[in-house]
């Protein structure tokens, strides 16, 4: 069975907003609060499928390449 590993998709959320973009900007996106976000970067929560699929448009990657799936 395979499952998000919340904290490598975080880590993965934060590369990529650092490298592109700050907190800020992508919670202005998103309509969210930064706060939001942070807990999305830090694997303390994931975002919603819509919210990925607009993190992803807005950070120019797929959706694929901000999760991390393993094995459980």
């Amino acid at each position: 069975m395979k499952s998000i590993c919340m904290e490598k998709t975080g880590k993965r959320i934060r590369e990529c907003i650092n490298a592109n973009s700050s907190v800020k900007e992508v919670a202005k996106y998103l309509g969210l609060t930064p706060w939001a976000v942070y807990k999305w970067t830090y694997g303390m929560s994931l975002p919603t499928i819509d919210n990925f699929v607009n993190l992803a448009d807005y950070l120019n990657v797929t959706v694929d390449e901000l999760l991390v799936v393993e094995e459980v």
